[in-house]
């Protein structure tokens, strides 16, 4: 794949469910059986990003994703999902940014993908949603993502 974009989501659920009698962490295995369980073939974001910052494996980089149609975006950009309803008052705790802009960091350098080339899901034309929710902090992830690239190019 010639990925050309990121794109950035959240799950749009809890961080914890319950299964049975005790309550889990939703992470990259839960999301892909829910994907399944649509009749996808996989899990539909190439990365997800928990809450303490750990990023799991999803969906291999070598298939398109499952998280974007509009616009061309699952063949031609990688896609991050974030543990969390943040269209809910949910903060994005400061341990899963940092961990996104890691991810990031990583795959704008491995990919050379610019900043402008980094998207939230409902600033993709075509897109009618709000993820990664009405409260996911795009100012304070924009100026912190422009802040690490922009000490790597000088």
């Amino acid at each position: 794949m010639e990925w050309q974009k990121i794109i950035v989501h959240h799950s749009a659920s809890s961080t914890m469910v319950r299964q049975g009698d005790e309550m889990v962490p939703v992470n990259a295995a839960m999301i892909r059986e829910w994907h399944l369980t649509k009749g996808w073939s996989d899990i539909g974001y190439h990365f997800v990003i928990l809450p303490d910052g750990t990023c799991e494996d999803g969906r291999p980089l070598y298939r398109p994703g499952a998280h974007c149609a509009a616009g061309h975006r699952n063949f031609i950009a990688i896609g991050i999902c974030l543990v969390g309803n943040f269209s809910q008052l949910e903060e994005v705790p400061e341990a899963q940014m940092n961990g996104l802009l890691d991810k990031l960091q990583a795959l704008m350098a491995a990919f050379h993908i610019d900043f402008d080339n980094v998207e939230l899901h409902r600033e993709v034309p075509g897109s009618a949603t709000e993820c990664p929710g009405r409260y996911f902090p795009a100012d304070i992830f924009r100026r912190e993502l422009q802040d690490r690239v922009s000490i790597v190019d000088k």
